[in-house]
């Protein structure tokens, strides 16, 4: 556009920006999300469990999705088929009917590959805890090594339920199991954390040849012997060390918990890096989605959930609870609780307030203790001190709300809805029956009972309220005007 705002005649002729390369789109991650999850006793599908206010497969995608693969791939299976209505658009599915283990689920998988696909990384939807960091280094090993088969390996001081690697010299030349294993070990040894990353062509040539263990299962491991017995120009197998939590997998609700630990430190961690102040981290729970600007402090017990957004220099807390809400800056929340609301700079809230959904304050606005508000948006200067509830109001600049304030906004049959102008002062107690309207400057006493609309400028009193005289404020500005 030029600068008098019309269109040059060479606009057209700029050639659309070109698609940006995907870092590694040879690669496709396999996530495999097909086990029956017993362990968890719950209708809902484990992958599906929350933690850190995303369901546990959605952090498992997002660290897939983050190196830039060429695909992501999830296998499902009767316990996880309700992933498909969330997931469908997003990557490609492999359909595994039964879950007959890690090897047949990778097999499923390989009709659903992409022409261009030369690595595959294999995964678990039940393994939260893993991150981008863990999948690059996996990838770049595998490249710059070579091998057939890359396997992610964790240094345990108890090798427990993993599967240990078995060597000749220093050759790796499979995977014994746990139950198999009746070697004593006394320092930590490398374990087999199930993740492995396996050249594409190869893996077509023998996932066939897997055999059915004695539970029925065809294991992913067995690939290690079959790639250690390959002549092959460098080592076949590749050992790619990562931290111990990234083994760590969500078979019931104490590893949930164990999961959900690991990832609110790692949130905090985080933010803390960033700029913001966590004063007591341990009873701090922030969501994955959460964003907060540099220099807020977030005081002891307070949780942030959802996709809130607090901006920067924020007090929030002690003991707040804020809910997919817009923050401001320079606000401040005292031991409230904010849903699904925006809340304007240099606002303060609370103590002891709640603003339930679709509450919409503007900068400059005080909402002290005991306040309740919902569907209701507050102007620029306005005042609530204590002890209100307004529901379904529209309430303007500079308006004092008293103490005890209520909006009587339900008739029984449907909510109504209640407009407050400029420049209005609510008398405490005042009882706001809806309908009703407040006009600019208008006033009511204490105690009052509002049924019908306040012309602005009228002070209104008793029960019901009516009229007595037009206030100081109207009666000043009519005479500014030269009306009286």
């Amino acid at each position: 556009m030029d600068s008098d705002g019309s269109t040059s005649s060479n606009d057209a002729e700029v050639p659309d920006s070109q698609p940006s390369v995907r870092a590694n789109a040879d690669v496709a991650v396999v996530i495999l999300t097909a086990g029956r999850g017993t362990r968890m006793r719950s209708s809902l599908p484990k992958v599906l469990h929350p933690i850190a206010g995303l369901p546990m497969i959605e952090h498992v995608v997002r660290a897939a999705e983050a190196i830039e693969p060429g695909q992501v791939i999830l296998t499902l299976g009767p316990t996880s088929q309700a992933l498909l209505d969330s997931y469908a658009e997003r990557v490609d599915t492999a359909w595994q009917p039964e879950p007959l283990g890690t090897g047949d689920a990778a097999r499923v998988a390989l009709p659903v590959l992409n022409d261009s696909i030369e690595w595959v990384m294999v995964i678990f939807g039940d393994h939260p805890i893993v991150d981008a960091a863990t999948l690059t280094h996996l990838i770049d090993t595998t490249r710059a090594e070579e091998p057939i088969l890359a396997t992610v390996a964790v240094v345990l001081d108890d090798p427990g339920p993993y599967g240990r690697y078995r060597r000749e010299g220093s050759r790796i030349v499979g995977i014994v199991e746990a139950h198999e294993d009746d070697q004593t070990y006394i320092e930590p040894i490398p374990v087999n954390s199930g993740m492995c990353c396996i050249r594409a062509d190869w893996l077509r040539d023998n996932v066939e040849r897997l055999t059915r263990s004695a539970k029925g299962e065809y294991y992913l491991t067995e690939l290690v012997a079959f790639a250690a017995a390959t002549e092959w120009p460098r080592d076949p197998v590749r050992l790619v060390v990562a931290e111990p939590e990234v083994a760590w997998g969500v078979n019931d609700r104490t590893e949930l918990a164990r999961a959900e630990h690991v990832l609110r430190e790692r949130i905090n961690r985080a933010h803390m890096l960033a700029g913001v102040t966590i004063v007591d981290p341990s009873s701090t729970w922030i969501d994955a989605d959460v964003q907060i600007g540099q220099d807020t402090r977030i005081e002891p017990g307070t949780t942030l959930r959802g996709r809130t957004i607090i901006g920067s220099d924020c007090r929030i807390g002690p003991q707040s609870v804020i809910e997919d809400a817009v923050i401001g800056d320079r606000v401040v929340v005292r031991g409230s609780w904010i849903e699904q609301s925006e809340i304007g700079s240099d606002t303060d809230i609370g103590p002891y307030s709640h603003l339930r959904p679709n509450t919409r304050i503007a900068p400059h606005v005080h909402v002290g203790n005991f306040v309740e508000m919902k569907n209701t948006r507050i102007g620029s200067g306005t005042q609530v001190g204590h002890v209100s509830y307004l529901g379904d109001a529209e309430i303007g600049e500079r308006v004092n709300i008293g103490a005890g304030t209520i909006t009587c906004n339900f008739d029984g049959v449907k909510k109504n809805r209640t407009t407050i102008g400029d420049d209005v002062f609510v008398g405490s107690d005042t009882m706001l029956v809806a309908p009703v309207e407040l006009g600019d400057g208008s006033r009511t006493g204490a105690g009052s009972v509002v049924t019908k609309p306040v012309e602005p400028g009228k002070l209104v009193v008793g029960i019901p309220a009516r009229p007595i005289r037009r206030t100081n404020r109207a009666a000043e500005a009519n005479a500014e005007q030269g009306t009286e």
